[in-house]
């Protein structure tokens, strides 16, 4: 029965006519798989001893990837096939899209089939399939000219087996062959077979790099061609904890391709980003590299420079074609006002060489961060263009995509990149982008409540310093000031009842220190809380609040993303009402691990109170092995950021001293008697 069932599934495919199809302005085609391609059969049924055997909602059987990267060919031919298990999920396995560029790829689609009761059908309808232009990134600014062949998959129904098989030919050209194969061998649902085969030319040597235990490849020299393998079979699901650094992901991954230097991705890359000091930029740009020449230090002419790109081109990339690596003349760019990393990035050191600051594009991966380290050299690892200046003989990274940064270049924080590849003539090899010595990234909040009539009035002052400030900067560019003025007074409202504004938001930036200043008035008219005879005032520390925010697993398999280091406080000064009596006293509380300290401390004074939260943040991330200890420690965090300060009304104190004056007469009496 197995073999007949495979021969089934085989039949349906050699069947599939090989015809042209057009929708939507593009076109797609069918056919039979490609001949370098392996089919095989399914098993009839999933093993009752395999892992996903019992899953109730996903079962993965195939997920197979084979390219063949021979002279000439560059095609890539994928066999997916999946089974939903419940009801909820079937409209997900009845809807598929395959993406592709057809400005350098052609897609042929080779099945659309499914299996109910051990028999194929066929599923391919390619009149219904819509080609559409999808944009996914065009919120974020970016135009990649991708479009998808959209499936819509009749009488999908739980317990069907979904097979959908289809190739693509072609690469980005503008690559020339600098790419890899790449392949994660566990997912979030169980998956009986995984695979990744790639075939090339005969002598081609193979550079390989794998995570996570992820198992060494199959590499065959046969003479005729060099064929590479890598797969795992009965795969139980993983589970992705998430809150991990940027460099780390939790999937058994390989990487391959043919072998190669950084010093020949260098070489790729040198000749998109030819000099163009000697070229004529736009008149008010020309007058701006004059002013900026007269400027006395390096580190005030890169700062002047860097803040024009970051804040007058906006970040906007189309990335079609040869678009998607080679950027646009800096000329064109400034005169538009908008470009992509690349764009910028040439923009930048175009400019920075204009005015006597050394400086080149450095091709950066911020979906890998320092990981990028260890991958097989190749153009496709990098996402991303920053810059590399040079102060006072020293290197100094700066992004130009972004907006309306602070302080001095020199301070800043790209060590999230790990390791970038400057594209300058002799350079061999990734650099480390350092974080700097000192974190200047902060908050610090004090508020400070005292008497008004019937309420209280309350005074905040909020100090950002660093990538906070910078963070804050442009949230606040991008809001109207009432609806500022609406969420910050609704945060108080919230927690003390009914708020007045007393004094209008104000804003104090220091850009230069990198020093945003926010100050606050309100009157609350109700802020403290009866508890019989006694009433409390709610305090928060919410400038610690997101830091100690406990990840949403704990129990993980991988490392931590923490915070931005730096030193967060909160300092709170309570004047009480006249005659209130404190029901508190004197309080000191700590909590540390590697990541951090903490501390908390209460003081009653003659007039009220002063609570005070800090934490300095010493580490940005957590390793696998100190997350039980950073945790703990953060559950001792959070249970002192919420306090409620009791005092003894004067009323109540007023009925005491006359219940004590009672009883003094009544002793009297008893004395005299």
């Amino acid at each position: 029965m197995r073999w007949i069932a495979g021969l089934l599934a085989l039949l349906l495919a050699a069947n599939v006519a090989a015809e042209d199809f057009r929708n939507g302005g593009f076109s797609f085609s069918t056919g039979a798989p490609p001949a370098f391609a392996e089919d095989r059969p399914l098993p009839a049924a999933w093993p009752a001893d395999a892992p996903g055997a019992n899953d109730e909602q996903w079962r993965y059987w195939r997920y197979d990837v084979q390219a063949d990267r021979r002279d000439g060919a560059d095609v890539a031919y994928t066999d997916y096939v999946f089974e939903p298990r419940s009801q909820g999920n079937i409209a997900d396995a009845g809807r598929f899209e395959i993406p592709f560029n057809p400005e350098y790829q052609a897609l042929t689609i080779h099945r659309v089939e499914l299996r109910r009761d051990g028999t194929w059908s066929s599923r391919l309808k390619p009149a219904d399939i819509t080609i559409a232009r999808r944009e996914r990134q065009f919120e974020q600014d970016i135009s990649d000219g991708l479009v998808a062949a959209l499936l819509v998959i009749e009488d999908v129904r739980p317990g069907d087996v979904v097979r959908i098989s289809w190739s693509i030919k072609g690469s980005n050209p503008i690559l020339a062959g600098q790419f890899s194969e790449q392949v994660a061998l566990a997912y979030g649902h169980p998956m009986l077979d995984v695979r990744l085969r790639a075939i090339y030319p005969a002598g081609t040597r193979i550079a390989v790099h794998r995570e996570n235990g992820a198992p060494e490849p199959r590499i065959a020299d046969g003479g005729a061609n060099v064929v590479v393998e890598v797969g795992a079979s009965r795969v139980d699901r993983l589970v992705n904890d998430g809150d991990y650094p940027e460099w780390f992901q939790p999937w058994p991954k390989v990487q391959f391709g043919p072998e190669r230097s950084w010093r020949e991705v260098v070489a790729w890359a040198l000749p998109l980003y030819p000099d163009k000091t000697r070229a004529t930029l736009p008149a008010d740009l020309e007058q701006r590299i004059a002013s900026w020449k007269a400027l006395p230090s390096e580190a005030e002419r890169l700062t002047a420079a860097l803040r024009a790109v970051q804040d007058e081109v906006r970040y906007f990339g189309v990335e079609t074609g040869a678009s998607s690596h080679r950027p646009r003349a800096p000329e064109e760019v400034w005169a538009r006002r908008y470009g992509d990393c690349k764009d910028k990035a040439w923009l930048l050191s175009t400019l920075l060489a204009r005015i006597g600051v050394r400086a080149e594009p450095a091709l950066a991966a911020t979906h890998l961060g320092r990981s990028v380290n260890g991958y097989a050299p190749g153009a496709d690892v990098f996402n991303h263009v920053i810059v590399r200046a040079w102060v006072s003989g020293k290197p100094v990274f700066v992004d130009p995509t972004y907006r309306l940064q602070g302080g001095d270049p020199r301070d800043g924080n790209l060590s999230a990149y790990g390791f970038v590849l400057p594209v300058v003539a002799g350079s061999t090899a990734l650099v480390e982008v350092p974080a700097p010595a000192i974190a200047k990234t902060g908050i610090a909040v004090s508020e400070r409540y005292s008497p008004d009539g019937e309420g209280m009035r309350l005074e905040v002052t909020t100090r950002y310093t660093g990538s906070m400030a910078n963070q804050v900067r442009r949230s606040f560019d991008e809001e109207r000031a009432e609806e500022r003025e609406r969420r910050y007074r609704e945060y108080y409202a919230k927690r003390h009842g009914a708020v007045e504004v007393a004094a209008p938001i104000a804003v104090e930036d220091d850009r230069a220190g990198n020093l945003l200043v926010v100050k606050e008035a309100y009157r609350l008219a109700s802020p403290w809380r009866a508890e019989g005879d006694v009433r409390g005032l709610d305090l928060e520390a919410q400038a610690l609040s997101g830091i100690s925010d406990l990840p949403a697993r704990t129990e993980r398999n991988g490392p931590l993303d923490f915070a931005w280091r730096g030193r967060y406080v909160q300092e709170v000064v309570v004047e009480a009402p006249k005659g209130w009596s404190p029901r508190f006293s004197r309080e000191d509380a700590k909590a540390s691990n590697a990541s951090f300290s903490f501390r908390r401390t209460l003081e009653p004074t003659a007039t009220g109170a002063i609570l005070r939260h800090e934490m300095e943040v010493l580490e940005r991330e957590v390793p696998l092995q100190g997350v039980g200890a950073h945790v703990a420690a953060l559950r001792k965090v959070g249970e002192g950021l919420h306090s409620r300060l009791r005092y003894r009304a004067p009323a109540t104190a007023e009925a005491a001293d006359r219940e004590a004056r009672l009883q003094d007469l009544l002793r009297d009496v008893l004395d005299q008697r």
